[in-house]
């Protein structure tokens, strides 16, 4: 083994009961623009497809771009 790996086979990530969730951070207008694009594409397949479109996918939909 080289110095830079660990002895183990591989590593546990430590169970504490809750996942971690990824810091938020404000996204740029034009990653906005993409969401609010992507989220309208989404409520129109599901029309199409005869899914259910969760609440918030349909009110980012609504948003202008």
């Amino acid at each position: 083994m080289s110095a830079a790996s660990s002895e183990h086979g591989f590593v546990h990530t430590p169970r504490n009961g809750t996942p971690s969730k990824p810091a938020q951070r404000k996204t740029t207008p034009a990653e906005h623009r993409v969401q609010v694009a992507a989220a309208r594409l989404r409520v129109t397949l599901d029309e199409r497809l005869g899914r259910e479109t969760p609440a918030k996918t349909k009110a980012l939909a609504k948003e202008p771009i």
